[in-house]
């Protein structure tokens, strides 16, 4: 499931990002995600943001992962600057975590990736900055509950 799939994101109007650009996802400055001093609303930020590390995960490790769960762990974060326009959404894969995020799948079943997060405007101004944490688990050794 794509990140843009999920209610959440639709109601916020996150969408993906044109085929050519840089970014992954991208945040239109609407009514909906202003707050009471006319800038984005943090909740909407990070809301785009943790959509973003999921679509970075999607994106360079969907087919080769296989049937996974992601969980969010863990995210340390911090608001730059107010957000007064669209938000652009950069997100990478912490280089010893893709070097190792398959590897482990395979022999454990399980293993924790970090996506570090940029938001930015149109105009480049870095908005927020975030590292999201995942335990990425097999569904086969998933715990199911009743």
């Amino acid at each position: 499931m794509k990140p843009t799939d999920l209610a959440l994101n639709q109601t916020l109007g996150i969408a993906d990002a044109p085929a050519a650009a840089t970014h992954v996802l991208e945040l239109p400055f609407t009514h909906l995600v202003r707050n009471h001093i006319g800038t984005v609303h943090a909740a909407a930020q990070f809301a785009l943001a943790e959509a973003a590390a999921a679509e970075r995960l999607r994106r360079d490790f969907g087919a080769q992962a296989g049937d996974v769960v992601p969980i969010m762990r863990s995210v340390e974060l911090k608001y730059r600057q107010p957000a007064t326009g669209d938000l652009l959404a950069y997100a990478s894969v912490a280089p010893d975590d893709r070097r190792h995020l398959l590897s482990d799948l395979v022999q454990s079943g399980r293993t924790l990736v970090t996506v570090e997060v940029e938001l930015k405007d149109r105009t480049g101004a870095l908005t927020f900055t975030g590292k999201f944490r995942w335990f990425i688990v097999r569904k086969d050794k998933f715990p199911v509950t009743s």
